[in-house]
């Protein structure tokens, strides 16, 4: 196993790759007769299993040309940290006979590299530029294992799904982009099984780890650029600026942390802004002036299912925040009771057992992210709210 604290290596140094398979190969074939995952699977590959059904061989068609420019035209920040993963990587492709493969967020390949051999050879598996290979399309893969988990992933021979990649040892880790919190891509080293090592997985690990780190520096050149371009407001009145994903470049009369939740639909104009309240939006280069304004009045409608949520109206202007159910529970509550309810009052009403610590602390975290929706002392809504007819 990889001597990194959280990495499994499909592996060690020392297993014999051609028995490892042998015995990888009676685990496979157990699962592909009985749709059960055996006793013996690696958590990684039994998780995977479990997401699907070995139902043969599945193929991924590639997108066109124009397509596959299209989505290479919006990955542009993955785009910038190719050359690195290059630097670092490429020379251990060629030596082991392996390729490098950069994926977009949705799992397709758009730039692959390494030696023209190992490249035939992937062609006839249909991973290519432009195939997408998420584990519902062709199966239990590093690079779609890594995108469900969300974490570095090596997938040795039969531990794959389809039987035409099992002479193959694939390692791949995701690319997590700070500024939206979600995978921004993913970095594959694949190639014969036989080439397998537990230091590939720790190899592809750091390089995607200097690649965020550039990316991280890119964010932060980007929010003093945002800063810069708000000089103009300073003195203006309370305030927050921020990038378009939320994170705050500066506050003045604000104390926020370092990112608020903006609506992706944001627009010039009244909004409510979790944590700071009601604001009015005022679009800058590479961001948003989201100025204080209590003029325009609110309204609340909780929503408690399918999915529990307040929307929250102002201006015309309709924002929904997602809650846990207990909170979307609360909200309701409150506005069933305009004039408020004391700690003993939310606990007499409330669903589950409960106590005025826990009570308190919920408020807290509530209150936090409604941003001046709801008073203590009692605990009220400081506008007028509805319950939708569905919730019970």
């Amino acid at each position: 196993m990889s001597t990194v604290p959280g990495l499994e290596a499909a592996l060690t140094a020392f297993e014999d790759p051609a028995a490892k398979a042998r015995d990888l190969l009676r685990l496979h074939r157990t699962w592909a007769h009985t749709h059960e995952v055996p006793a013996g699977a690696r958590g990684v590959v039994a998780r995977s299993w479990l997401r699907q059904n070995p139902e043969g061989d599945k193929i991924s068609t590639p997108i066109s040309d124009d397509a596959l420019l299209a989505r290479r035209e919006r990955s542009r920040l993955l785009a910038s940290v190719v050359p690195i993963l290059k630097d670092r990587l490429l020379p251990l492709a060629h030596e082991a006979g392996n390729e490098l493969v950069i994926s977009d967020d949705e799992g397709y390949p758009l730039w692959m590299f390494g030696p023209s051999p190992i490249r035939r050879r992937s062609d006839g598996l249909g991973f290519v530029e432009g195939a997408r290979w998420r584990e519902g399309d062709v199966g239990t893969n590093s690079l779609g294992t890594a995108m469900e988990e969300r974490r570095p992933v090596q997938i040795f021979g039969p531990e794959h799904a389809r039987e035409d990649q099992h002479a193959w040892v694939c390692t791949s880790a995701p690319i997590l982009d700070r500024r939206a919190r979600t995978p921004l891509g993913v970095v594959t080293l694949s190639g014969a099984f036989r080439t397998a090592h537990p230091h590939t997985l720790m190899l592809v690990t750091m390089a995607v780890r200097e690649a965020v780190d550039t990316l991280a520096g890119q964010h932060e050149r980007d929010l003093r650029r945002v800063a810069r371009a708000s000089e103009a407001y300073a003195g203006s009145g309370r305030f927050v600026v921020v990038d378009r994903h939320g994170w705050v470049a500066r506050a003045e009369g604000y104390g926020v942390g370092e990112r608020v939740w903006v609506p992706s639909s944001l627009r010039e104009g009244t909004v409510w802004v979790p944590e700071i309240g009601q604001v009015r939006a005022e679009a800058i280069t590479g961001g948003w002036v989201l100025h204080e304004a209590v003029s325009a009045p609110a309204t609340v409608e909780v929503v408690r299912r399918p999915s529990p949520r307040i929307l929250v109206t102002t201006a015309g202007s309709t924002v929904e925040i997602a809650l846990s159910e207990r909170h979307a529970e609360i909200v309701a509550l409150l506005a069933r009771h305009p004039s408020g309810l004391d700690t003993a009052g939310l606990m007499a009403l409330l669903d589950g057992a409960t106590t005025p610590v826990t009570i308190r602390a919920e408020m807290s975290r509530l209150r936090k992210r409604l941003g001046g929706l709801i008073e203590s002392r009692p605990y009220r809504l400081t506008t007028r709210a509805t319950v939708r007819p569905d919730a019970t």
